[in-house]
């Protein structure tokens, strides 16, 4: 067929690998982005937030790469989007790429909810930037991995801070007998962590528990994490290309957030990791095998990745990968315990390596990286 114009709704890291794999391979490629400016770095968001970055400093690519790829980079929302007709805008379109993405969530809390910041935008970021002054107190409503690093990049920022989690655990419990590394890692900064109690309310001075105990906060920030951005009226699909691809329209095509791979007969035995290399491989591959489809050469099949997670911030730092919560696993320690500020521990199931919980260094953990991966492959190819 002709050279094929592909649509695809989303700039972010999925959306903008998608549209660079296509438009190396010829195709011509519109992409809709629904914020102004280029298209950027999320996970960098919190250092913008907390002055460590500049909003020019985290773009994916200049805008140059966009003009000599021949991509059409529209700051315009895809407000009215037509699957069956493959149409955006009233704009029709040989393919359709979804990678809508996520936006932050907020429980239903009571109280002033007026008052809570979220982060998940540039616009998100600038806005606490600017309401962040030294000096400040901020009250944190999540422990996961991007409340923590919010939490140590408002303290080097000059902030005061607290941080509330509802569950028992902090890193949302994947770090097993590292976390209490962590938490003295943590609470050393003089960072205040509320653990195992959620907020009932939202004051006018910070925010009340559950367990009625109040903390105080200039500024409150949400990071109780996110939620895929569907298209109205249809469900969240699955999958990216060939054999996974069961959207009900032809050559429509979902990566990112609202791909669910993970319920595929291809996923892995654990939760994916939701990382920023996860989607740049998912719009890769999904690029790739549509110009393979085009060519008469078949599709590329989609394998949920073995991808670690990690955080860190000055000398606090986490590292995790693969399984960390089936029932069936051992947590074997592999360092010698004489360094408080450290965890190394490999999570076995039989004689196999399944998951790896690093705490306050990096030292060591490529080697088993390579061993988990190998093992988890092996047991689900």
């Amino acid at each position: 067929m002709a050279t094929p114009h592909i649509a695809i709704v989303g700039a972010g890291h999925a959306g903008v690998e998608a549209a660079f794999a296509l438009a190396k391979g010829g195709a011509k490629v519109t992409l809709f982005s629904n914020e102004p400016g280029l298209p950027y770095f999320r996970p960098r968001l919190i250092a913008v937030a907390f002055g460590q970055a500049e909003p020019d400093a985290i773009a994916i690519k200049p805008q140059k790469a966009y003009d000599e790829a021949g991509i059409a980079l529209l700051h315009e929302p895809a407000a009215a989007i037509d699957l069956a007709a493959r149409t955006v805008n009233g704009r029709a379109f040989d393919g359709l790429i979804l990678a809508t993405g996520s936006h932050a969530f907020v429980p239903p809390f009571e109280g002033r909810t007026d008052r809570l910041h979220t982060l998940w935008t540039l616009a998100d970021a600038l806005k606490l930037r600017e309401a962040c002054t030294p000096g400040k107190t901020i009250a944190i409503i999540g422990g996961g991995v991007l409340g923590l690093e919010a939490a140590l990049r408002a303290h080097e920022a000059g902030l005061r801070v607290a941080v509330v989690e509802a569950a028992p655990g902090l890193a949302s419990g994947s770090l097993g007998g590292g976390e209490a590394t962590l938490r003295r890692a943590i609470e050393e900064k003089g960072i205040a962590l509320h653990v195992g109690t959620g907020v009932k309310e939202i004051l006018a001075t910070g925010v009340r528990l559950a367990d009625g105990r109040e903390v105080g906060g200039d500024v409150l920030l949400c990071s109780a994490g996110a939620r895929p951005n569907g298209i109205p009226g249809h469900r969240d699909y699955l999958g990216v290309c060939g054999d996974l691809n069961v959207m009900p329209f032809p050559n429509v095509y979902a990566i990112g957030d609202i791909a669910l791979a993970g319920r595929s007969a291809h996923a892995r035995p654990y939760t994916p990791c939701r990382s920023v290399r996860r989607a740049q491989l998912m719009g890769r591959l999904l690029g790739e095998s549509l110009l393979a489809a085009y060519a008469g050469k078949g599709t590329y099949v989609w394998h949920e990745p073995i991808l670690p997670q990690l955080m860190k911030v000055g000398d606090v730092e986490l590292h995790t990968l693969g399984d960390l919560r089936s029932p069936d696993l051992e947590e074997r320690r592999v360092d010698d315990g004489s360094d408080p500020r450290v965890w190394k521990s490999v999570l076995w199931r039989g004689d196999l390596p399944v998951g790896l919980r690093w705490v306050g260094t990096r030292a060591g953990f490529a080697d088993w990286e390579k061993r988990v991966c190998e093992a988890l492959a092996d047991a689900c190819p």
